[in-house]
């Protein structure tokens, strides 16, 4: 955003840019395309990524045999 205030602060001029934007990042293997939701409103982005549901580890069991 460029503002230009004259000597009482008013506005002269007053521009913002407006272009595309574009930003990537890693979601994992985990998260397919269809789960990912978006939406733009009042000029902000907001997007849900659901996160990836970690399983309970169950520990394996091991026997030892005892002699005597």
């Amino acid at each position: 955003e460029d503002n230009e205030k004259d000597k009482d602060h008013h506005y002269i001029r007053r521009e913002r840019y407006q272009g595309s934007v574009s930003r990537t990042f890693y979601v994992g293997e985990a998260v397919k395309e269809e789960d990912i939701k978006a939406k733009y409103e009042n000029g902000i982005l907001t997007l849900v990524v659901p996160k990836k549901v970690e399983e309970p580890k169950v520990e394996e069991q091991k026997y030892i045999a005892i002699e005597g």
